[in-house]
């Protein structure tokens, strides 16, 4: 595999060598950050396919929603639930929530945040035709009643331990209840304002003066400017024409942590997995979705896409520290050709010939569709590569345009309830297998969420494990290192902990140069 370290390191030497004349938009930027103090300018990696409040469409997207859109609770920088629009809370018992809203929370046209819009925005989430991230788990509640303009109560069918972590988690925003019919244009809570935009070049946000947090942004203004190229984000970082960098390559991390006036915050808590098409096509059989768990060489992986910076993934993604983890499950498909072989031909798809869904947008995803195409073709998979950019490839996640597509994660709740995104049935989403429907996941899955017991969500979750482990809806390939980049001149940035390191946008509240 020594070729793909070999292309991605000539990738950085021939970027570090970019004369600055070639970095246009950057130039254009830090002209414009020198003569306006006040100013943060974010090398975003992607330009976002939407900022749909309501919809998941990657972490570009994520950073640039937080921006305009809050809801009733976040995370703080160690992790923890905090109050957001919501001023405080309280339980009358375990199925009832009961939020008292900021009196001086209002939405970016000056109205107003009343528990009117709550429920209006909880509403749309949970519709029986509702696109939402959310819809599935949104399920779970049975009312949401108005008390009076600034309290709202929330009742749940049954007692579900990690709701409190749903609404924190930022798929979740209130938005203005009176303009909720185009999802391009819903009006939000959020510290800024998006002033100006141009499509796959820019985003620039202004700080609101009302904002609900005294004193809070620090900034007036933060811009969000598109560098798709890995090596180009690091020049631009060096050169000065960009504060922060957003996933800083594999190759780059020893260099810029020894580099004088760059810091870097990294955390292990993302990972990479692969998703199936399971209404049409050969992965339609759990015999073939196997036999392409048991073939891939997790640590050829790890070592050629992330330089070794990560960790190999043939279970279910739970922290370690998790209680509901068990070592006897943290092996579900180890690295068996073998076995794969033998499962295509129980299955009768010993010339199997699929498409590979990637994109050309991340390097690191097109290395590993690369390195997947070598190990699958090695048990007699003929697999094309389909890399196109990340827009049209969350489309084309999204619409099931594909056999098998490569994904990346992260946990986002801080429960197990997290594999409920993964496995569980509900809109079809990028994120998880088009079409997936399992009747014993989701009964194992809804169980999980409402038990209230411990001891007893522990059997719960080992058994969905094991379940898994046989129906495979996907497959994990491994941890990576994730990181971000900033000059010193960058005050109060905090990338937020693992597994919600792609929720770090929330740092924008407190950032300023200084």
């Amino acid at each position: 595999m020594g070729h793909f370290i070999t292309r991605r390191n000539a990738l950085l030497i021939g970027g570090g060598a970019l004369g600055a004349s070639l970095l246009t938009p950057g130039l254009s930027y830090r002209a414009a950050r020198a003569a306006t103090p006040g100013a943060v300018t974010y090398a975003l990696s992607a330009y976002p396919p939407n900022l749909r409040p309501f919809e998941y469409s990657g972490a570009a997207s994520r950073t640039a929603k937080l921006l305009k859109f809050r809801g009733l609770l976040s995370f703080s920088d160690s992790g923890k639930i905090q109050s957001e629009l919501a001023e405080s809370w309280s339980l009358p018992d375990p199925r009832t929530y009961v939020f008292k809203l900021r009196p001086n929370a209002t939405f970016q046209n000056g109205a107003p945040v009343t528990a009117d819009d709550v429920k209006a925005s909880f509403d749309f989430i949970r519709a029986e035709k509702s696109t939402a991230y959310l819809r599935q788990a949104f399920q779970a509640i049975e009312t949401v009643e108005v008390i009076d303009a600034g309290t709202v109560r929330i009742s749940l069918k049954q007692p579900t331990p990690a709701f409190l972590n749903v609404l924190a988690g930022q798929n979740a925003p209130i938005v203005f209840a009176k303009q909720m019919d185009d999802p391009d244009a819903m009006i939000g809570a959020g510290p800024f304002t998006l002033e100006s935009s141009e499509k796959g070049v820019s985003l620039t946000f202004k700080a609101r003066k009302d904002f609900y947090k005294p004193g809070l942004p620090k900034t007036e203004e933060v811009r969000l400017v598109v560098y798709a190229d890995d090596s180009l984000r690091v020049a631009a970082l060096n050169a000065g024409d960009v504060d922060i960098i957003e996933y800083v390559p594999w190759q780059s991390m020893e260099s810029l942590s020894k580099t004088p006036g760059i810091a870097m915050q990294s955390s292990l808590g993302l990972y990479m997995y692969v998703v199936f098409n399971l209404k049409q096509g050969p992965f339609t059989d759990a015999r073939v979705r196997r036999a392409v768990a048991h073939a891939i060489k997790r640590e050829d992986v790890v070592q050629a896409a992330f330089l070794g910076k990560g960790k190999v993934l043939d279970g279910v993604p739970l922290p370690e520290t998790s209680p509901f983890r068990s070592a006897e499950l943290d092996h579900l498909w180890p690295y068996d050709p073998d076995r794969a072989k033998s499962l295509l031909k129980e299955a009768g798809a010993e010339n199997l010939q699929a498409t590979l869904l990637s994109t050309s947008t991340y390097g690191f995803h097109k290395d590993i569709a690369e390195i997947m195409q070598q190990h699958l073709a090695a048990v007699g998979m003929n697999i094309k590569l389909s890399l196109p950019e990340w827009g049209v490839r969350i489309s084309q996640g999204n619409e099931g345009r594909y056999h098998m597509a490569i994904n990346g994660g992260a946990p986002e709740l801080g429960d197990p309830d997290d594999l409920t995104a993964l496995f569980g049935s509900g809109s079809n989403s990028y994120r998880r297998s088009f079409g997936l429907s399992d009747p014993r996941l989701d009964d194992l899955l809804a169980r999980g969420r409402h038990e209230s017991d411990q001891q007893k969500r522990v059997q719960i979750y080992t058994d969905l494990q094991k379940a898994v482990a046989e129906t495979v809806p996907v497959t994990f390939l491994n941890y990576r290192v994730q990181a971000y980049a900033m000059r010193d001149t960058v005050k109060e940035f905090k990338a937020l902990p693992d597994f919600l390191l792609n929720q770090s946008g929330m740092a924008f509240d407190t950032v300023h140069i200084g």
